[in-house]
């Protein structure tokens, strides 16, 4: 039978273990503007394995939202980024975020719909080497609006 005082000791230790890892645990952070054009500011993003990278989405667009939205979506390498955005444009109920199998199996990271003046923040940590797609799900927008997240 463990004593009290031993399970007070192993409390601690663990309390000042996961205190530790947070304090340790890397951020990387970057703004990616969208805007009336379909353009994001960036086609390509360096990233690292286990580096949580936090994106800082801002749409500087003055269109209405209900014409001109926009958000940030990164995929799994591999994805068919086309297939995904064709069935997203189909969920308008569901602000552009299709919600069968194969997408919510290929979605790794999502920020909201954002209409002009407005900003999220997508986080995301790649566990795996690859390139990850990203891309802007509002009809009409993938085919200018996407990039990658290489991860080396």
């Amino acid at each position: 039978m463990i004593s009290s005082t031993i399970r007070s000791i192993i409390s601690s230790l663990a309390v000042v273990f996961c205190v530790a890892l947070a304090q340790g645990q890397e951020v990387s952070k970057i703004e990616v503007t969208a805007n009336d054009q379909m353009k994001f500011s960036l086609k390509r993003i360096e990233a690292q394995v286990g580096k949580t990278l936090e994106i800082t989405v801002r749409n500087i667009g003055k269109l209405p939202k209900a014409s001109m939205a926009h958000n940030f979506v990164i995929l799994k390498p591999g994805s068919p980024l086309l297939i995904i955005a064709a069935k997203c444009h189909k969920a308008k109920e569901q602000n552009y975020m299709a919600t069968d199998a194969e997408t919510r199996a290929a979605v790794v990271a999502s920020g909201k719909l954002l209409g002009p003046g407005e900003s999220c923040v997508v986080r995301f940590t790649p566990q795996t080497s690859g390139d990850y797609p990203f891309l802007c799900t509002f009809p009409g927008h993938c085919t200018e609006m996407n990039g990658i997240i290489h991860v080396p």
